[in-house]
């Protein structure tokens, strides 16, 4: 089984290895397989031909020929694909808020465009994206990672029970196809989502932990130290 995507170790602890990406074409044959893994920059896949699958912040995706997964910055997801040849184009995304999966209507001007110049190959895919591409499938994994992202205090035991379901069972679920456990999961999204807060907005740091769930400052800031590996503080804009 391959993996794919760049070069670094993948740790099961907090303590993230960024793995990074290259613009341009990638062809694979075969199965493959890339576990659970972080990526400090965002970016783009265009799926060139056969199928990949993703499942990410935004949830499980199954991105065809022509379709866009989308990745902000400090994005975390892992890939599958079965399929007896993959071919994707990377290329550099600057829009932290738009994620997901989308289309495209000519992905080969696009792959044209990108051993050019990737930078008007990126800003290309954005004037040419079309609307999002509905979940394949819809699974009650994909009703709770909705929930854990949304921000809501979930109830794992509560919320299980009220759709029939063994807490134990969904747990384990819920790892096997996300990577990782609801827990991890809900807390990455708030500081991920608490991060954007620090770098666009002017509130004080201790508003924005207790906006986004934290139970103190010193909670906030070392979650955000482990997912970008600098200090809330140091990502305030500079002023002057």
């Amino acid at each position: 089984m391959r993996r794919f995507g760049g070069t670094g170790r993948t740790s099961a602890k907090p303590r993230y290895e960024f793995r990074r990406v290259q613009a341009g074409i990638e062809t694979f044959s075969g199965a493959i397989c890339m576990p659970r893994h972080h990526h400090d920059e965002g970016y783009a896949t265009v799926v060139l031909a056969g199928c990949l699958t993703e499942v990410s912040f935004a949830g499980r995706m199954h991105a065809e020929a022509g379709q866009v997964l989308l990745h902000g910055r400090f994005d975390c997801h892992l890939d599958k694909a079965n399929e007896r040849s993959l071919q994707i184009l990377r290329l550099p995304w600057r829009h932290d808020t738009m994620e997901g999966q989308f289309y495209v209507t000519d992905p080969d001007a696009l792959a044209r465009l990108v051993e050019i110049d990737p930078d008007a190959a990126s800003a290309q895919l954005q004037a040419d994206l079309r609307g999002v591409v509905a979940p394949r499938d819809r699974y009650w994994v994909d009703d709770l990672a909705s929930a854990l992202r949304g921000g809501a205090s979930v109830q794992l035991q509560e919320w299980a029970e009220r759709r029939g379901l063994r807490p134990d069972t969904v747990s384990y679920v819920f790892r096997r196809e996300f990577g990782v456990s609801p827990k991890r999961f809900r807390l990455e999204c708030r500081t991920r989502s608490a991060w954007r807060d620090i770098v666009r907005s002017a509130c004080s740091l201790t508003d924005i932990a207790f906006r986004q769930g934290f139970s103190d400052l010193a909670h906030l800031s070392r979650s955000i130290h482990e997912l970008t590996r600098r200090s809330p503080k140091d990502w305030r804009p500079r002023s002057g």
